[in-house]
Order: structure tokens, then C-alpha cells, then sequence
């Protein structure tokens, strides 16, 4: 019963209004229910009759409201209020002025349930009441005034009284719950606010990646999100909380994370630092871990609150960045061109070893100075200026030769890759600068075009020397036959003897052509340089003149080369004569030998050297000298610095021809005023037991054989064939090889000998050959030509068994070679 009593008398504090009303309509019932029967009975006897009947109808309308639930709150509230101004009007009416506190309640209970506006219109509906009463005396006689006095006024004196406690009341009792509303309101708004943000907070809490918790100040679990129960290996907070991480993790481990926590209760301070821990599932992840102190209410330490974020990918992330950096930094270290890093003001940053072997300059040397001042020699500076402004600007493109100096102050050749470097706003941030010493390229490229420029000219001089031979070859043979017809004493033979001389002297002239284009027929043999020195001394000393002292320092055990004795001699004669042309008051000529090996390292620093053992042939002059315009230009033909007509300028590009056909090198080094080394390297012959044997030459000029005679040069040919003709021979002349075979398919016998040039239109000498022996097998063959070039060498003709006849040659020359080869 008690507990139903409590149940009755609790209201809703969230709908408080329908609560009380409810409530009221409770109490009014039961209240009136008990005071019902003895009111009803005091009005009947007393005949108050209208008062028993209105009870009883506001106590049934009481009943009703209560039942009435489906009616709206206000319609409930409205209709009590009516209810209980019925019974203070009719109390007030028969009961006497005591009965104005129930109209005063009734505006106070409207008030109550429908707030201020609705108990001040009571208050005014109940004030009109009483003074409608009054005025009129319908009320009972204790509230009526007497007759003497002013009834309007007295009354209006009551009513005013009653209207100003009620408003008073009302409005207090109005604004009083208006106040606790507004106030119910806010709370319940901001304990919405609050259950959002809380709801907010745990969403955040519990999908959060990172693993949040906390504990209390035993290291017991308190909170955990779902990343640190999947960090503990744990499902649910039931399992994880009051563990600690000894529970969880192993000994050392959890040793390690506690003694980080109390560190940070210690200190009263976050403890922020990365760690490895093994994981639940046997994995080592690393984590950020932030540990901080958790304080109460009175801002004492309660517990600790610890974050867990794992950055295992950043720290691989940073793990393969500074691999990467480290193999940069090695690469950079190592890598064989210069590497400088220059800030926006040009100073240097950056300097690897590299660089310090190129320039010279240490490290502490340049970092933080103007790198271009120390490396740029100070009349290239403008231009390195401008070139700088180009980086500046962005340009990508700036790259190039250019000559630079090294610490020591030698200039060096240096290609420069430069890539200009912006800060994040595209502002100049400084040079990335590549740079590799070309100096010993430039200088190969420089030998190479040399080299190729003589080979040039060479191709040149052969070609003219061998058309020129052909002119020869017909001068020296009409010469000879002219010679032969006219007598020894007339003015006629003397005159063709001066023509015969002049075109020997031009058949010298083109035979040093052909040594400089490395075009004539060598006659190697093995040899011992020192020998042929010593043999060409006696000489060498009547050319030079008495005021030179020649000096000749021979090593002994020198090394036995495979050169043309008559070239190498000729090389000494060239340069002796060179030499005291370059020593017009005397001097002295030098000529040493010895053994010496070329190395792979100074073989690839020179292009037209080959690594091995070599016999250097040194001639030493102490004249004039040369200055390196000159040098640049020596060994090429025709070209001299002697008066006009006191020179051919051959005489050193023979000897270059000599030298390089034979496989051999030269060097120059010459300073004005100083004199002047040239330096012969030929390759040492492996084999020395090579011995060459020569023939003795046989004495039949003539013979009565059949030659076959093939040359496309008409003058050569008619001339060949009447020297040979001369000589007895008779003679099948073709002008090509085809006509050659024509002729040759026609004649019934055979053909002992054949006389073919080597290079002509259609098909070449040699191969002419082979086709003549496939009908003729033992058919012997001479091969002429004005120069022996890579055709020769291509069929073999420089073979031991291949007779050759060197153009220009004399008709007895001609028959000379025929019968040597008829006779083999």
C-alpha cells in the first residue's frame, strides 16, 4: 500500500506539467470522493440543495478527466480549472468570503498547469466574478457591505485587494515555473549536448586507429578502444580490464612499457618516444607511444592515459629512405665525375672526392666560398657570369666545354652539366654542377683529326704520285729507247740524258709522295737498328758539315725490329739534313737507341701508339726549335719554313710515312731556342732467327717468249710493249682484263709469263690472274703499279712469291723483271 502510495505521489520530471495534473485529478477524486457524502448530507439538511448538487457534478467531472486520458492536456487542464471556478463561485455564493481562496487556487493551479497567461486570464475571469457579485449582492451575507457605506466603493475595495494578491501570486508562481522550465530546458538540452559529445567521444574512442587506454595507478587496464584490445590480444574490454601488461606480454617487454609509465607519473609530464613491441600475433611493429598522467576532480594523479600509434610504415618508409640516401650519398662519394652543390649564392656546399682529385681544392678549401672564383680562370670570368645568370633564370640546357684551372694553377678541359634548384615558392635555391675532365680526350680527338687529316692528305699524295708515275714511266722508257738509237756524242742524246735526269729527280719526288701516303712496296727485313746507325755514320757526319758534332748513344742488347733498311736510312738522312738546316752556327746532333715498353695506360692516351715492346730511335738536334704552330704542322707535305727553293717540305712527311707503314710511332718535343727531339718507336720483332734471303739477280735481259701485256693506260702500254718488243719478246697487248681473256680464248699456244697492272677499270691484276690460270695453271704473272695500295695488300701482293715492277721503271728494267721471273 505504501509503495502504491509512492508510485501515485512520484511525477515524471520530464513531463512534470501532465504529472501534476494527473496527480491533482488523483487526489481531487479520492479527496473528493471521501468528502462527498458528508457535504452532500450538511447541504441537504441544511436545504442547501444547489451546493449538494454542484459537488456532486465537479466531483463526476473530476471522475471524468481522470478517464478522459485521450483528451489533450490542455482541454484536461482547462476543464478542471472551469471545474474548480464553478465550485469557488458557488461556495462564494453560499459559503461566504472565505471562499475566494478557491477561486485564488484555481488561477494558482492554471498557472501551475498552464503557465502565467493562463492564471492571470483566472485571475481576471475570478475578479469580474467577484465584482458582478458584489455589485449586485448576490453573495453571501458575511461579504456583503452595509447599506451605509459606499457599496461601490467598499466593494471595488475588496475585489482590488483580491486582484493584486491573486496577480501576485500568479505571476510568481507563473515565472517561478517558467524559470525552472527554462531551466529544465538548458539541462536537458545540454544533457543532450553532453550524451551527444559523449557518444561523440566514444564513437572517436572505440574506431580510432591508434590504441587508446587507461589505467589506474597499479597499471590495471581501466579503458581500452578496440586498436589497444587488438594490440593485448584481447576481444573485449571484460578480458582486458584490470589486467596488467604483465598478463599480456612477456616479462622484458612488459618490464620495458612499465618502467615508461612510471617515468611519465614520475615526471607528471607526457612521455612521447618510439619503441618496438612485439605483437599479439608474434609481429614486431613499431609504435609512437605517448604515456600521460590521468588526474581526478581535485587534480591529483588517479591513473595514466596512454596512446599507441603504430608507425611501422613510416619508419620503413624512413628505413628505405636512408637506404636510398646512404647508396646517394656512397654513389656520390664514388662516382668518378666531379659533384659540387652551390647554395643561391654560389658558395659551396657540397664537394666529393672526385672534385678534390679534379681541382686539387680540399673539402675545407672551397666549402662555403664562390666556387667559380677559385676554379675559373679570371679572363673566363664575364663569360662565366653570364652563364651563371642562365642557371639563375631556369635554364636546363646549360651544359658544355669550358677550360678550367686546378689548384696548382694547370688549366684542364672540364664538361660541365649544371641543373639550376628551386625552394618550394620557385625561388633560385642553388646549382647541381657535373663536371668530368675531358683534358686527355680533347687531346685524342686533336691526334685523331690529325691523324685522319694526314691520311687524308696521304690518299691524296698517293693519287697524285701514282698518275705521275705513269707520266714517268712513259718518259724514262721513250728516254732509254731514244738513247739507244741516237749516238753517245750528238747534242740529241744529251739533251734526252737531261730529260731522263729530270724525270729521275721527279721519280724521287713521288717516291716521297708514296713513303709519306705509306703507298710504296717495302722490302722488310730483320734488323738491328744499332747496325744501321753505325753503317750510315761515315755518312751522316759528311752531310751534316764539320761545325756539327754528331753523337750517337747506342744501347746495347737492343731489340731486333722488321723495317726497310734503305727507309730507315732514309729516315736518318731526313731528319740529320732537318737538323742542320735547324743549326745554321753548329750545334750538336744526337742519335740514341734503346729498348723500351709502351704502356696500356700511355697507349690509350695516344691514339697512334700501341702497347709493347718497342726500339726508340731518338734524333736531338740544339737548334732553333719549333713553336707549336709549327709542330701542328711538320709532317705534312709540301709544307716548310724554309726560304722558296731551299726546300720540298717532304722531307718530314716521308719520314712520317716511313714510320707509320712500318708500325711504328713519332713523337716531336721542340722549344724555341732550345732545339728540337724526334722520337722513332718501332715495334720489337718477336722472331729475330727471320732471315731474308736475297737473290741474285740474274744477267739475260732479252728473251724470245710470249708476254701477255695488260694496261689501261694507253702511253704505258704502247711503251711497254715496244720495250719488250726491244728485248725480243713478243708481246699480246690488252688494255683491260676482259680484252685480256678475248685475246688470250683466241691464241692456240700457251703463254708462259703475263705483265698485268694491278688496279684498273672492271677487273683488277689479280683477279685477272687467277681467272688466266684456270686455262693457263703454270702461267707466271708481274704485277706493275704506281703504288702499292690496299688492293695490293688485299690480294696477297706483298707475299714472298709475287714479283712486283714498281712504276715508273726504264724498258731495261722492264725486261730486267721478265726474265728474273721466267727464269725463277
Amino acid at each position: 500500500m505504501a509503495n502504491r502510495m509512492r508510485n501515485l505521489l512520484v511525477i515524471d520530471p520530464v513531463d512534470w506539467r501532465s504529472g501534476m495534473l494527473a496527480l491533482t485529478l488523483k487526489l481531487s477524486a479520492i479527496l473528493g470522493a471521501i468528502a462527498c457524502v458528508p457535504i452532500v448530507y450538511l447541504a441537504v439538511r441544511r436545504g442547501l440543495y444547489s451546493i449538494a448538487l454542484m459537488d456532486v457534478a465537479v466531483l463526476g467531472t473530476v471522475f471524468a478527466l481522470n478517464f478522459l486520458t485521450r483528451l489533450s492536456f490542455r482541454v484536461r487542464a482547462v476543464s478542471f480549472g472551469l471545474a474548480c471556478y464553478l465550485l469557488g463561485t458557488g461556495l462564494l455564493f453560499y459559503v461566504g468570503s472565505v471562499s475566494q481562496i478557491y477561486l485564488m487556487g484555481t488561477s494558482v493551479l492554471l498557472a501551475l498547469l498552464l503557465g502565467t497567461r493562463a492564471g492571470l486570464a483566472a485571475v481576471t475571469v475570478t475578479t469580474l466574478t467577484l465584482l458582478v457579485m458584489g455589485l449586485t449582492g448576490n453573495v453571501a451575507h458575511d461579504t456583503t457591505v452595509p447599506m451605509t457605506s459606499n457599496l461601490p466603493g467598499a466593494w471595488w475595495l475588496i475585489t482590488l485587494n483580491f486582484t493584486v494578491i491573486s496577480h501576485i501570486v500568479v505571476v510568481a508562481v507563473g515565472e517561478a515555473l517558467r524559470a525552472i522550465d527554462q531551466a529544465r530546458e538548458n539541462e536537458a538540452q545540454l544533457r543532450k549536448t553532453q550524451d551527444g559529445d559523449r557518444q561523440l567521444l566514444r564513437t572517436l574512442f572505440d574506431t580510432l586507429p591508434d590504441a587508446v587506454f587507461t589505467k589506474n595507478l597499479n597499471g590495471e587496464y581501466t579503458q581500452a578502444n578496440r586498436s589497444a584490445m587488438q594490440l593485448a590480444g584481447q576481444f573485449n574490454q571484460h578480458t582486458l580490464l584490470g589486467q596488467t601488461v604483465f598478463n599480456l606480454h612477456a616479462h622484458d617487454v612488459a618490464a620495458a612499457m612499465t618502467r615508461v609509465e612510471q617515468e611519465a607519473l614520475a615526471a607528471a609530464a607526457i612521455s612521447d618516444r618510439e619503441v618496438q613491441l612485439t605483437t599479439a600475433n608474434g609481429d614486431k611493429r613499431w609504435f609512437l607511444s605517448l604515456k600521460a598522467p590521468l588526474r581526478d576532480d581535485a587534480g591529483n594523479i588517479a591513473g595514466l592515459v596512454g596512446v599507441m600509434r603504430d608507425i611501422t610504415d613510416r619508419k620503413q618508409a624512413e628505413f628505405e629512405r636512408d637506404r636510398h640516401l646512404l647508396q646517394l650519398e656512397l654513389q656520390i662519394e664514388r662516382m668518378p665525375l666531379a659533384y659540387m652543390l652551390a647554395d643561391r649564392d654560389m658558395r659551396c656546399v657540397r664537394w666529393n672526392p672526385a672534385a678534390e682529385r679534379m681541382f686539387g681544392f680540399a673539402p675545407h678549401e672551397v666549402l662555403g666560398k664562390q666556387i667559380f672564383d677559385l676554379i675559373i680562370p679570371v679572363a673566363s670570368q664575364p663569360q662565366a657570369a653570364r652563364i651563371i645568370e642562365r642557371i639563375r633564370s631556369g635554364r636546363m640546357d646549360v651544359t658544355g666545354e669550358f677550360v678550367n684551372v686546378t689548384k696548382s694553377g694547370a688549366p684542364i678541359t672540364c664538361e660541365w652539366h649544371n641543373t639550376p634548384m628551386f625552394d618550394d615558392e620557385g625561388n633560385f635555391a642553388g646549382v647541381l654542377s657535373l663536371a668530368s675532365d675531358i683534358t686527355v680526350r680533347k687531346r685524342l680527338e686533336s691526334q685523331v683529326l690529325q691523324s685522319q687529316k694526314m691520311e687524308a692528305i696521304g690518299q691524296l699524295a698517293g693519287g697524285v704520285a701514282h698518275d705521275f708515275n705513269n707520266l714517268l714511266t712513259v718518259i724514262f722508257g721513250y728516254s732509254e729507247l731514244v738513247m739507244t738509237d741516237v749516238d753517245a756524242t750528238s747534242q740529241t742524246r744529251k739533251s734526252v740524258e737531261a730529260i731522263s735526269q729530270a724525270a729521275r729527280r721527279a721519280a724521287g719526288l713521288t717516291g716521297q709522295l708514296l713513303a709519306f701516303s705509306r703507298k710504296t712496296m717495302l722490302q722488310p727485313k730483320v734488323l738491328d737498328i744499332n747496325a744501321v746507325v753505325t753503317e750510315t755514320g761515315a755518312m751522316l757526319r759528311r752531310l751534316i758539315g764539320e761545325d756539327v758534332v754528331l753523337n750517337t748513344t747506342l744501347a746495347p742488347g737492343i731489340n731486333p725490329v722488321r723495317v726497310d733498311p734503305g727507309q730507315l736510312t732514309q729516315v736518318l738522312m731526313n731528319l740529320s739534313v732537318n737538323a742542320r738546316d735547324a743549326m745554321p752556327r753548329g750545334g750538336t746532333l744526337s742519335i740514341e737507341t734503346q729498348n723500351v715498353d709502351i704502356s696500356e695506360e700511355y697507349a690509350s692516351a695516344h691514339a697512334d701508339f700501341r702497347a709493347g715492346s718497342h726500339v726508340l730511335l731518338a734524333i736531338t738536334d740544339t737548334g732553333i726549335g719549333m713553336t707549336p704552330d709549327v709542330r701542328a704542322h711538320i709532317f705534312e707535305p709540301f709544307y716548310t719554313t724554309k726560304e722558296v727553293g731551299s726546300g720540298t717540305g717532304l722531307g718530314l712527311a716521308t719520314v712520317f710515312g716511313i714510320v707509320r707503314q712500318s708500325g711504328g710511332s713519332i713523337n716531336v718535343y721542340s722549344e724555341p731556342g732550345i732545339g728540337t727531339t724526334f722520337k722513332l718507336y718501332f715495334p720489337s720483332f718477336s722472331d729475330a732467327r727471320a732471315q731474308e734471303n736475297a737473290s741474285a739477280a740474274p744477267t739475260a735481259h732479252g728473251g724470245a717468249e710470249l708476254v701477255l701485256l695488260v694496261e689501261d693506260d694507253d702511253a704505258v702500254r704502247r711503251l711497254a710493249t715496244a720495250s719488250l718488243r726491244q728485248f725480243g719478246y713478243d708481246v699480246l697487248a690488252a688494255s683491260s682484263g676482259d680484252e685480256a681473256l678475248r685475246l688470250t680464248a683466241a691464241h692456240p699456244g700457251t703463254i708462259p709469263v703475263m705483265l698485268t697492272d694491278v688496279v684498273m677499270p672492271g677487273m683488277s691484276g689479280p683477279n685477272l690472274v687467277t681467272a688466266m690460270r684456270e686455262r693457263f695453271p703454270h702461267i707466271k704473272a708481274v704485277f706493275m703499279s704506281g703504288y702499292t695500295d690496299d688492293a695490293v695488300v688485299r690480294h696477297g701482293l706483298l707475299a714472298a712469291d709475287v714479283s712486283f715492277l714498281q712504276k715508273p721503271f726504264t724498258p731495261a728494267g722492264l725486261a730486267l723483271k721478265i726474265r728474273q721471273v721466267l727464269d725463277s
